[in-house]
C-alpha cells in the first residue's frame, strides 16, 4: 500500500505549509501530497498562484501531488476559486480532490479524487463516480471495515483507487458557522484568524472533563487521534490501496516512517502502535469507527 499525507486542514500560515510540505516531498517516505485549503477560504494559506509554484517545486521529488478543494462551498467567490484551483490542476496534469460535489462538477474531462466528505457510502455511489471522472475514492472516515468491504468489495472491477483515512484527527462535519471565532464571540466576518492560534485546533471537553472534539474554524473534527496502524492487514484485505495520514505539527516525517515500516513488515502491530505512542506523549489513540463501534473508543 501507498502512503498519502492529506491537505493541512490546520490554520499553519502560507510559509509554514509551504516549508512543511517541502521536507515532506524531499525527506519522507510519504507516496502522495494532497496540498490546498479544504476548510476555509478566508484563510490565509495556500491560494491558486502558491499551489502552482509549490507543485512545480515539488515535482522534483517525484512523489504524486494532488489539489485538495473546499469541503462546503458556500458562495460565488468560493465556488470561483474551487474553479481556478481545477484549472490550476488541468494545467498542470495534476489531480484534483473534491470534497464538495461543485468540484467534480467544474472538474468534467479531468482525472479527479473523491475526498472523504464525498458520501461514498455504497457501491452504487462508487459506480456512478467512476462515470463522471473519479479515478480515486478517500472512504469516508465513520465507516467499520464491514461497510468498507460492502462498498469496494463489491466492484472491484471499477477502475479506481480506494484510500482509508488511518491517522490523525478524523475530519467529521462542516458548518456554515464558524465555532473557533464564536468561542470568542466574534462574528464570522471578522473572525480576527482566531483558528490560527491553535495549530491542532481548539479543544471541546464534555461536562464531565473528558475530551471529545476539537473545534477548527468551521470544521468539527476528533479530538483523539485515529490510528489504524495495528489494523494494516485486515486494511490491505479490504482492498485498500493507499492509506491516509493526516498532518500533525509535531515529528510528523517520524510518524510517516513508522507507517512506512509497518506497510513493509519491518514492524510488527504491537511495536508500530508502542512507537507511534513514543512520539506523542499524551495523545489518545482510537479506532472505534473501524470496529464499528463509536468513533472515540480504542478497540485493543
Amino acid at each position: 500500500m501507498r502512503i498519502a499525507v492529506g491537505p493541512v486542514l490546520f490554520d499553519w500560515g502560507k510559509r509554514a505549509i509551504e516549508e512543511y510540505y517541502r521536507r515532506l516531498a524531499f525527506e519522507s517516505e510519504a507516496d502522495i501530497l494532497y496540498l490546498g485549503e479544504v476548510v476555509c477560504s478566508k484563510r490565509l494559506g495556500l491560494g491558486p498562484e502558491e499551489l502552482g509554484r509549490l507543485a512545480r517545486e515539488l515535482a522534483g521529488s517525484g512523489k504524486e501531488v494532488v489539489f485538495s478543494t473546499l469541503g462546503l462551498v458556500m458562495n460565488d467567490g468560493e465556488l470561483e476559486r474551487v474553479r481556478r484551483v481545477v484549472a490550476l490542476a488541468g494545467e498542470l496534469g495534476l489531480k484534483v480532490e473534491a470534497n464538495d460535489m461543485a468540484a467534480i462538477g467544474l472538474g468534467e474531462g479531468q482525472p479527479m479524487v473523491a475526498g472523504p466528505h464525498i458520501n461514498t457510502y455504497n457501491p452504487e455511489t462508487l459506480a456512478f463516480l467512476a462515470t463522471v471522472g473519479v479515478v480515486r475514492v478517500v472512504l469516508p472516515v465513520e465507516l467499520s471495515a464491514r461497510a468498507i468491504a460492502g462498498v469496494i468489495g463489491k466492484r472491484g472491477d471499477l477502475p479506481m483507487e480506494r484510500e482509508l483515512f488511518a491517522y490523525g484527527h478524523m475530519p467529521l462535519t462542516f458548518s456554515a458557522r464558524c465555532y473557533t471565532a464564536r468561542a470568542f464571540e466574534l462574528p464570522k466576518s471578522n473572525c480576527q484568524y482566531k483558528c490560527g492560534e491553535f495549530p491542532e485546533g481548539l479543544p471541546t471537553m464534555t461536562q464531565d472533563g473528558s475530551d471529545f472534539l476539537l473545534m477548527n474554524g468551521i470544521q468539527t473534527m476528533s479530538a483523539r487521534v485515529c490510528n489504524l496502524v495495528a489494523e494494516t492487514e485486515e486494511i490491505q484485505g479490504l482492498g485498500v490501496d493507499i492509506v491516509r495520514l493526516s498532518p500533525r505539527k509535531e515529528r510528523f516525517r517520524e510518524v510517516v516512517g513508522l507507517w512506512r515500516q509497518r506497510l513493509d513488515g519491518r514492524l510488527d502491530a504491537v511495536t508500530a502502535a508502542a512507537k507511534l505512542a513514543e512520539l506523542d506523549p499524551g495523545t489518545r489513540f482510537c479506532n472505534g469507527y473501524f470496529h464499528g463501534r463509536p468513533g472515540l473508543e480504542q478497540v485493543p
